[in-house]
């Protein structure tokens, strides 16, 4: 694909190049952070027949509901599907790639004003991240944060909205500051809730053991994905509530979202996580997940 400034994109109802898709400085997206957005991964066929979004349709519903919960108007998300396939055929997009889809408020106005949304679909070519790179098995060393998820009284977290990842910046700056490569959240309770973009999950007893969305997390696609092929594997996975002895004491331990993908820990604040690396039931997922995406 290319990769330079002339990268097409669709925005606010046009395409245009990547460099004049911008959002006004008064808008509301900028002023109160008026934003809602989803991110897709295209993936090359194993045949080498071209690209696909995986799973779009879920993530255009998770886009219709963080509308809803904003209180931002549909732009027209229906039309996702073809804008996408338009996309690729413009860019000429033939290997992995990562597709950001964002409905902002570009009209100016107080913290009440009407919105007027403005559709952004854009690419930017991604592989591996690190931790499963050229066949590398590459554990993260997390920190069980301090820093709390928003709960649902402060914003919506079935929402995927830009205000949700003020706190959780901050709090993998904290992290990384420390030595720590990344970090987990916890909730108002102090439980285990999630990364900062990532879904939690822990292994104990061949059980595969992820917060409940009722602890703060965000409805992950991923999330879903992995619990829905648990069965297919063998696994049992049940959400429920976690907290920090539990990733203490965990047989295995991974992050999943659609950026990120996997990523295997092998530790929490130090706590080395047991099977750590042979990680059977994560690599087992892993092998699962390429699979169907290449399919």
């Amino acid at each position: 694909m290319q990769r330079d400034h002339r990268s097409q994109v669709f925005h606010a109802g046009a395409w245009c190049d990547a460099a004049d898709a911008t959002v006004p400085v008064g808008g509301l997206a900028l002023r109160y952070g008026v934003s809602v957005f989803e991110g897709v991964r295209l993936y090359r066929r194993a045949d080498r027949s071209g690209v696909r979004p995986f799973l779009l349709d879920a993530h255009v519903r998770r886009l219709g509901y963080s509308l809803a919960l904003s209180r931002i108007p549909d732009p027209g998300i229906d039309k996702i599907p073809e804008l996408v396939d338009d996309l690729v055929l413009r860019n000429g997009i033939d290997d992995d790639a990562y597709l950001r889809i964002a409905v902002n408020a570009v009209n100016p106005g107080l913290m009440d004003a009407e919105v007027e949304p403005a559709l952004t679909i854009s690419a930017t070519p991604m592989g591996r991240k690190r931790w499963l790179r050229d066949g590398a098995w590459e554990g993260m060393r997390l920190q069980v944060s301090l820093w709390q998820r928003a709960c649902d009284l402060a914003f919506p977290s079935a929402a995927k909205g830009i205000p949700n990842y003020g706190g959780p910046r901050l709090a993998l700056l904290d992290a990384k500051a420390a030595g720590f490569d990344g970090c987990v959240l916890t909730n108002a309770a102090g439980r285990l809730c999630e990364a900062p973009t990532a879904a939690l999950f822990l292994v104990r007893d061949g059980e595969l053991l992820t917060p409940a969305l009722t602890e703060g997390v965000l409805p992950s696609i991923t999330r879903r994905w992995v619990l829905d092929r648990a069965s297919a594997l063998g696994l049992t996975a049940r959400e429920t509530v976690l907290g920090r002895i539990d990733a203490y004491q965990a047989d295995e331990a991974f992050l999943c979202g659609t950026g990120l993908e996997f990523a295997p820990v092998r530790s929490f604040d130090g706590h080395a996580v047991r099977a750590w690396p042979d990680s059977p039931v994560t690599r087992a997922l892993v092998g699962r997940y390429f699979e169907e995406v290449r399919s």
